[in-house]
């Protein structure tokens, strides 16, 4: 290849044996933690200063961090977090509440563990913080790991697929017994993204 290939992408990082390992804590929120802050909060941005981190770590780093991520997503697949964005955004279907799980992982260890057990929680979020186009951050740990390898991401870690918890009913009072904040505070004017 020489060094035309290596200046035009011809050489790729094939260094890596697929896995259902997770990144370590730590090593994970430290990733997400970064980008967030080098976005200052904007969510758009925080997504290039993800791609940004990933680009520093191998290939074999990034299979750990996907997996790390579908692991946290898989754990938020939960009724009681679909039930508060759905007052929040005057509705949510499935794949709406994938991205919304990326958007929560991308927050940050404390906002995840505060609002994944009471996402009631998400009545002191500012409207303007939750008013973004939520998808985007579970595509790109597979776009880098693609750009450096050449080749698709293995498949990894099995992210829960079944969603978790006691399931409400849209068409009765069920979510506004669960979280009366939320729905004093959305029913009526709700995010509609």
């Amino acid at each position: 290849m020489g060094i035309f290939g290596n200046l035009f992408g011809g050489k790729k990082d094939k260094n890596f044996i697929p896995t259902t390992d997770v990144m370590n804590d730590e090593a994970f929120w430290s990733i997400i933690h970064r980008s967030y802050e080098a976005a200052k909060g904007d969510y758009e941005e925080q997504q290039e200063q993800l791609e940004a981190e990933l680009h520093k770590l191998t290939p074999q780093d990034i299979i750990l961090f996907d997996n790390k991520f579908r692991q946290l997503c898989g754990i938020a697949y939960n009724w009681q977090l679909w039930g508060a964005i759905y007052i929040i955004n005057g509705g949510c279907g499935d794949d709406s509440f994938n991205d919304f799980r990326d958007w929560i992982v991308a927050q940050g260890k404390d906002f995840y563990f505060r609002t994944i057990p009471d996402p009631a929680t998400l009545v002191d979020v500012n409207r303007e913080k939750l008013e973004v186009e939520w998808e985007g951050m579970g595509y790109i740990p597979t776009a880098v790991f693609e750009e450096i390898t050449g080749e698709d991401m293995p498949a990894g870690f099995t992210e829960n697929t079944e969603v978790t918890g006691t399931e409400w009913d849209e068409e009765n009072d069920d979510l506004q017994k669960m979280f009366p904040k939320l729905w004093e505070k959305y029913s009526n004017n709700p995010l509609e993204l």
